[in-house]
């Protein structure tokens, strides 16, 4: 996913977002269905894990398109708005997913995929249909071999945001792998507990999201909102230090989705913002390059250490919470700096074509 993400980001600053958004979607429908096979003929095991990272590439290909056609269209000071908007419609999508995949989990995992064909059928029509495009690269400066690495490697801001990135990956990641091991292996607990939490996630962030949107544009600026919403994901964090109780897996998602809803819309939009016009895409890319390295370590620092400590969860859970809080500390103290970075982009219309 991380090198993935960094070329496609170039290729989409180089080509425009439409046609990587509508096209790489197709290779998804045969890799769904690779995998629909190779579950309900479980002897191909090669296939499966071929299908699965098909599916991995395809979705790294698409993500930094989706978030620059966002900054395209949208204002410096909209633009918050903007990727609230398109996160809010998205956990529309995921409130219901989870709850559809436990139900198809208990007739077969593989209806999970052979759904998840269809579905992304239904997207590439839209896409086709609906989406024009964003971002025409002829209309801007062209981008040379060498611009993007002297332009943020130039950027002190843009790379000590990259460093505490990665760090946020580290235990960001617990709440995905890890939670679900922690959920359905270490404590035995149902399918069903675990898609409805999910699910609670998703409607919750349909619910709150605009609330927190307000309240997050009314007062400071997006790096103190990005420390206060990791500091709720270390109380969430904390939470899990209790009894595996479906109402302490009910506690811990509520509150790291407040976290979430402060912190999520706030990346793209700082990305975007300090990025160069035609490196808007590329900009994403080297983020989500340096940043996946996190993800990656941190599903193995935190497997690793779920194994270690299964007898006694919690700790695990603690120093988990202690690590988050020491990202919340590292994103305020950004704050300063961010707000002398900012003061230097000025706010103009945004140019696209139509």
């Amino acid at each position: 996913m991380a090198f993935i993400q960094y070329y496609s980001g170039i290729l989409t600053d180089r080509i425009g977002r439409r046609a990587i958004l509508v096209y790489s979607q197709i290779p998804a429908v045969v890799f769904y269905l690779m995998i629909f096979y190779s579950i309900a003929e479980p002897h191909y095991l090669s296939l499966l894990l071929l299908s699965w990272y098909g599916t991995i590439v395809i979705n790294s290909i698409q993500y930094p398109a989706v978030q620059a056609a966002v900054a395209d269209v949208t204002s410096v000071s909209d633009r918050l708005s903007g990727y609230t908007i398109m996160r809010v419609m998205a956990n529309l999508g995921i409130a219901i997913g989870p709850l559809m995949g436990a139900y198809l989990a208990y007739h077969g995992l593989q209806y999970i995929f052979a759904v998840s064909a269809a579905v992304t059928v239904i997207e590439i029509v839209m896409l086709y249909s609906l989406f024009s495009e964003t971002y025409v690269p002829s209309e801007h400066l062209v981008l040379k071999r060498g611009d993007l690495g002297r332009a943020y490697r130039n950027d002190r801001f843009f790379l000590y945001f990259i460093i505490v990135g990665i760090a946020l990956g580290i235990f960001m990641r617990q709440r995905g792998s890890t939670f679900t091991v922690y959920t359905i292996v270490v404590e035995h607990l149902p399918y069903l507990y675990l898609g409805i939490v999910w699910a609670l996630n998703g409607a919750l962030v349909v619910g709150l999201q605009f609330p927190f949107l307000r309240i997050m544009t009314k007062a400071g600026n997006p790096m103190m909102w990005r420390g206060i919403g990791t500091v709720f994901y270390a109380i969430s964090f904390l939470i899990l230090t209790s009894s595996p109780a479906f109402v302490i897996l009910v506690a811990f998602m509520t509150v790291a989705t407040v976290g979430e809803d402060m912190l999520s819309p706030t990346t793209q939009s700082i990305i975007t913002t300090l990025a160069p016009e035609n490196m808007r895409g590329s900009y994403i890319g080297v983020y989500n390059l340096y940043t996946s390295f996190g993800g990656f370590a941190g599903a193995i620092i935190g497997l690793y250490l779920l194994f270690v400590l299964q007898k006694v969860p919690s700790t695990y859970w603690l120093y988990i919470a202690l690590g988050t809080t020491v990202v919340a500390i590292s994103y305020v103290l950004l704050g300063r700096m961010f707000t002398r970075r900012i003061s230097m982009v000025a706010t103009t219309p945004v140019t696209s074509a139509k």
